[in-house]
């Protein structure tokens, strides 16, 4: 019963697997865009400190040159203006904000900006009109708010700002303009009105006068920069968007190539077209009894103890800064120094190895305990010059490593067999560990120097090194034949 609900679940999990794989493509976009959305949030709040710190430097500015009784009424209209701001960003820190609810609180800081910026303080000097504040440089200050949503990451809300603050500013304009003591003039008036210069600029002078011309600058001015700045979030996105995609890619092209060459195809694929030659090691590893096994499981959970095995033994590579280059059936090939060498390649497929005997030692133990049969596994390891690229048609293409470094490094794992060994290590790879400064035995123990041996394809014999194979312990093996007989 037991057996049979661990092949229940083993399959489910499986097909989970594949139904995943089948829906990533189809969800990486959604994705990118929950990202995005998310970012838009937490641009409102990068919005409220740099407003707060705006007005805070603003504020300090106030009190060092205005006198505290003219500088009260500006402090207040400060602190107003980020109390607005406060709610917007309560709101994006518990996830509660909207479009809409952002979009009304635009129109409300542009409208209260506007007002502020218009209307004259009662301490001004006599006669100072609403007239003579659209002729200050404060509607700059309109410009800077606009500007600020930039930090938004959301085009629609730049261009809502625009559209707030063209608003805004028009009403407050207009509401000026029809003041019954107010003089309209444009640049077209005076030009067609056949005044004398100097009655222009009396005209111009009047405190009572409003400049339409100046109005439409400013509009134009707005609609500009909301322009450039939607143009500029928009590109900044799409770049993100572009980016996120190919980081999607990179991390699908890792599953069928190992960490360091999916970076280099990312990177620059043509680089992995040319073929060279140069030094590295080669691993071979494969499980003991596969066969056997084999005979013993149903399909769905020999398919999950090979990629269960091969998942072990990828991972130990990738740590040692290894390729995984093919799994074999219930083997697997490593090399180390591809796609660019480095001095201690051999000792990092050493290490690699001896990583791989105490992994699967320890996962064996742990199959023992709960009854399933125990895994032992045979590894061969050789350093030689190999020639590296891609081979295979245009449309499908492999990178891989050929030469006799490679046949030697498949020999000696099959040696394994027949020496009753676990590692069986070439001379050549020794010697590479040794001139990096590394003490092999102290990289894997119980490694001594065997005799020589012919390998398949060689002349001449190889001088081998050697891990023996250690029995089971007879209380697991006992363990686990009980765990098959239930």
């Amino acid at each position: 019963m037991r057996k049979a609900c661990r092949v229940f679940s083993t399959e489910i999990r499986l097909r989970e697997k594949r139904l995943a794989d089948a829906i990533g493509c189809m969800t990486v976009q959604s994705d990118i865009d929950q990202d995005i959305r998310r970012e838009e949030g937490i641009g409102l709040i990068y919005i409220f400190w740099a407003r707060i710190t705006a007005l805070c430097l603003l504020g300090l500015w106030v009190i060092l040159t205005t006198p505290l009784a003219r500088s009260a009424i500006y402090l207040i209209a400060i602190g107003c203006f980020g109390m607005l701001g406060a709610i917007p960003y309560i709101a994006a820190r518990r996830s509660r904000v909207s479009t809409q609810f952002a979009a009304a609180f635009l129109l409300l800081d542009a409208a209260f900006l506007t007002y502020v910026l218009i209307m004259p303080p009662n301490f001004y000097v006599e006669g100072w009109t609403p007239q003579l504040n659209l002729r200050l440089p404060n509607f700059l200050y309109i410009g800077i708010f606009l500007v600020g949503m930039a930090l938004s990451y959301s085009p629609g809300l730049v261009i809502w700002a625009g559209a707030a603050s063209i608003l805004a500013w028009s009403v407050g304009f207009i509401w000026v303009a029809r003041l019954p003591e107010t003089l309209l003039t444009s640049s077209r008036t005076a030009l067609d009105s056949g005044l004398r210069p100097d009655e222009v600029i009396d005209s111009f002078l009047d405190p009572r006068t409003v400049s339409v011309t100046t109005w439409e600058i400013q509009l134009v001015f707005l609609l500009l920069v909301t322009m450039i700045l939607t143009v500029t979030v928009w590109r900044s996105r799409r770049l993100v968007r572009r980016q996120a995609i190919a980081e999607f890619g990179r991390a699908a092209l890792s599953r069928y190539f190992s960490p360091n060459i999916a970076q280099e195809i990312a990177s620059n694929p043509q680089a992995l077209d040319r073929s060279t030659v140069q030094p590295a090691a080669i691993l071979f590893a494969d499980m003991v009894g596969f066969t056997s096994l084999s005979e013993s499981l149903p399909p769905i959970e020999l398919i999950a103890l090979l990629r269960d095995f091969h998942g072990r033994l990828a991972r130990i590579v990738f740590e040692h800064q290894g390729t995984v280059d093919k799994y074999i059936g219930d083997a697997i090939m490593a090399h180390f120094g591809t796609p660019n060498p480095q001095r201690d390649d051999a000792a990092k497929a050493l290490s690699c190895a001896a990583a791989m005997l105490a992994e699967i030692k320890r996962w064996s133990a742990e199959r023992a305990s709960v009854g399933d049969a125990p895994i032992r596994i045979g590894i061969g390891v050789h350093y030689g010059e190999v020639v590296v690229g891609n081979i295979g048609d245009e449309r499908r293409l492999e990178y891989t490593v050929l030469g006799d470094a490679v046949n030697v490094a498949s020999r000696l794992e099959r040696l394994t067999r027949r020496t009753a060994s676990e590692l069986m290590v070439s001379d050549e790879l020794i010697r590479a560990v040794s001139r990096c400064g590394v003490d092999p035995s102290a990289v894997v123990h119980r490694l001594h120097l065997d005799h020589s041996r012919f390998v398949r394809g060689r002349h001449q014999p190889l001088a081998i090194w050697r891990v023996p194979a250690t029995p089971e312990p007879i209380g697991a093996v006992a363990q686990a034949e009980k765990g098959k007989d239930a």
